[in-house]
């Protein structure tokens, strides 16, 4: 009696039966989800369970999407190489791109035609028919040619930039009744013959014993490495004893005497030694400006720098 009669259980089970249709559709909605994607928990804060249903669904397009599109994207690349081989192929026996203007530049002992012949480019050849390294690796053989670079000016130039070595100084080669004038570069290597025309205003190194071919040798080794080392002093251009001032530097054959340096104007010799060639280069450099001040150069006989440690011996002609 007390059950049937208390209106809060009557309102309750009132509520139950008209909510029961609605959770019915919610089960149907639940279930379709479920169907729909079987990998997405429903989210039970956000209301009903159709909302991540259709979520589920769009993520599914969005991946279905994205696979089609690197698919396509696969393909399409496959095709350009494809094409893109065939194109350059077709460019390159069309004509289109031809060599019509070719320029040398950084040219003073070598002529622009042996670039060109070691090259091997001629007009009307294709521009995109040749290989750059291996073209600028033929020109660099040219033993006067340092460094190269080749580059391509579309549609139709070429342009060819050396530059050449740079001569410190000439050596004589003895030995086998021969003697011959090879250059020597900043580094010390000997790189070239002296042929007929060239410019020949360089000091001489003389005294050494080459090989038959003597191109690729350096003088980078004993008593050779010391004259290398003050004939790049002189190059710094010291207005008292610059490289135009060097005639000769003679190397002794006794290690303890070193270099012997003549210069261009006066005949006697000067004995600079064996090691300490930057010191030693400085102390003559000093005498030779007390000399000159005085005008004591011209009654000098013989300079000795190898006659003891920080001593010079300077022969005089007048008393």
């Amino acid at each position: 009696m007390i059950y049937s009669q208390s209106p809060l259980v009557g309102s309750k089970r009132k509520r139950y039966r008209q909510h029961r249709p609605g959770h019915s559709n919610t089960f149907r909605s639940f279930r379709a989800a479920i169907a729909g994607s079987r990998w997405s928990a429903p989210s039970v804060n956000n209301g009903p369970y159709r909302k991540d249903a259709a979520t589920s669904s769009q993520e599914a397009a969005q991946l279905l999407h994205l696979s089609k599109t690197a698919l396509l994207a696969g393909l399409l690349a496959v095709l350009l190489v494809v094409t893109g081989l065939r194109g350059y192929q077709a460019l390159e026996n069309s004509g289109a791109f031809q060599v019509r203007q070719i320029t040398v530049q950084g040219c003073r002992t070598v002529r622009e035609e042996q670039v060109l012949a070691l090259a091997d480019i001629r007009q009307g050849m294709p521009l995109l028919g040749f290989n750059l390294p291996e073209t600028e690796q033929r020109i660099r053989s040219h033993p006067w040619i340092d460094q190269v670079s080749i580059r391509r000016s579309w549609p139709d130039s070429l342009h060819i930039q050396v530059q050449e070595r740079r001569p410190l100084a000439l050596v004589n080669r003895e030995g086998s009744g021969n003697q011959s004038l090879y250059y020597v570069d900043q580094g010390g290597t000997i790189f070239a013959p002296v042929e007929s025309g060239q410019d020949i205003d360089f000091p001489v190194i003389t005294g050494m014993h080459l090989p038959e071919e003597p191109r690729g040798f350096n003088l980078s080794e004993g008593v050779a490495a010391d004259a290398v080392q003050f004939l790049r002093l002189a190059a710094q251009g010291n207005p008292i004893l610059p490289m135009q001032a060097l005639s000769e530097i003679q190397i002794s054959r006794d290690r303890d005497k070193g270099i012997i340096v003549y210069l261009a104007e006066r005949p006697f010799p000067i004995y600079i030694g064996y090691g300490k060639i930057k010191i030693r280069y400085y102390q003559l450099v000093r005498l030779l400006e007390r000399l000159y001040r005085k005008e004591k150069i011209e009654y000098i006989r013989e300079i000795r720098m190898d006659y003891q440690t920080d001593r010079i011996l300077v022969a005089s002609l007048k008393p």
